[in-house]
């Protein structure tokens, strides 16, 4: 757990980032910076690498009570899916003891140069002491943490290990871009997508049902729809959790009176999306 105050900008309220947000909840600055105080100062106090088990964008908007908030940082890159929960994009960049230790360094760096503008040249390399040994100490403490590269093959320790290839970044774009590329390049949507085949496996959820979810999916977010400006990285992923975390609400389960088994029935919900995209078709 890291000390009891975290790192804001001062200038975070005119941030054309947080200009978006307000635009994709339709909340005011005071909620939208109130709300990213809330997730910071938490991850702050419960996280060291900015991943938060278990927490959700529906949990995020209820906590801080802004509507969407946390889809709208997902859409800015200011979050991002993770297997345990949400991860913090670049937290330890902002929060958490190092970043507050180079942070404070900063500020006595910069309020020497300010308070000793005035004196001469010998009198700013005899107080600068302190300024010097803080940055040395910063550095000596940022080696100490950093472990060495193991040697390759177990038993040769003169050689560094290989360095681990950088992960590209995928570009973020329309669903209706995606549906397009996959169209040229002949690959499909959804239907081969392993972890969502292996989530329907495990469940036992019909494949129809998921086929309801994916046309009440692409109403939302296709041209005409009301989020068709989102964008994303990786649209199956983002299929999947609207379908394991039930965000539509189109289904329930029960156990089988016979044998225990999961048996799935639409929802009130379901119903009408069934009806819907049927007469649509």
């Amino acid at each position: 757990m890291a000390a009891d105050w975290i790192k804001m900008r001062g200038n975070l309220w005119d941030d054309p980032r947080i200009a978006r947000l307000c635009d994709l909840t339709s909340c005011g600055e005071a909620q939208v910076i109130g709300g990213l105080y809330w997730l910071w100062a938490t991850a702050d106090q419960h996280t060291v690498d900015g991943i938060m088990p278990g927490l959700s964008t529906r949990q995020i908007d209820r906590k801080t009570g802004v509507p969407g908030l946390g889809q709208a940082l997902a859409d800015i890159g200011w979050i991002a899916d993770h297997p345990e929960g949400i991860r913090i994009v670049n937290f330890e960049d902002h929060n958490g003891a190092s970043a507050k230790k180079r942070a404070q360094t900063a500020k006595r760096v910069a309020n020497h140069r300010v308070g000793n503008a005035h004196e001469t040249q010998d009198d700013e390399f005899r107080n600068a002491g302190s300024v010097t040994s803080a940055l040395a100490r910063e550095r000596e403490e940022k080696e100490e943490i950093i472990p060495p590269n193991p040697p390759l093959g177990g038993d040769e320790p003169g050689k560094p290990s290989a360095a681990k290839p950088k992960r590209e970044r995928k570009a973020r774009v329309s669903l209706k871009t995606f549906l397009e590329n996959c169209r040229s390049t002949g690959e499909k949507a959804i239907s081969d997508y392993r972890p969502l085949l292996e989530y329907v496996e495990g469940t036992g959820l019909p494949m129809e049902f998921v086929q309801l979810a994916w046309d009440v999916f692409k109403r939302e977010f296709l041209p005409g729809g009301p989020n068709a400006a989102r964008l994303q990285a990786d649209w199956r992923r983002h299929f999947l959790n609207y379908v394991t975390k039930g965000y539509y609400r189109l289904w329930y389960v029960k156990a089988s009176a016979t044998d225990g088994t999961n048996v799935y029935e639409l929802s009130t919900q379901g119903l009408q999306a069934k009806a819907f995209h049927r007469e649509a078709a």
